[in-house]
């Protein structure tokens, strides 16, 4: 369960990334940056969102992992 929790944020952080590039791209003569954002409009307003959900999946993955450690 941790590693799928790691696995999470980790995606999550690279779709954040991906997204904020994508919107300072957009508008120039990127054209996937502007097929990204017609795609998904809100993460690419809001890549915020992807990157808030990043950082609580590495929270529940260290908290697993704490808690996997006192069962041992």
């Amino acid at each position: 369960m941790v590693n799928l929790s790691v696995f999470l944020a980790v995606l999550s952080a690279a779709a954040a990334a991906f997204f904020y590039t994508a919107q300072d791209a957009r508008g120039g003569m990127s054209a996937w940056a502007n097929q990204a954002c017609s795609m998904v409009n809100s993460f690419c307003l809001h890549p915020d969102w992807l990157a808030i959900a990043a950082v609580v999946l590495f929270g529940v993955a260290a908290v697993l992992k704490v808690a996997g450690a006192g069962r041992g």
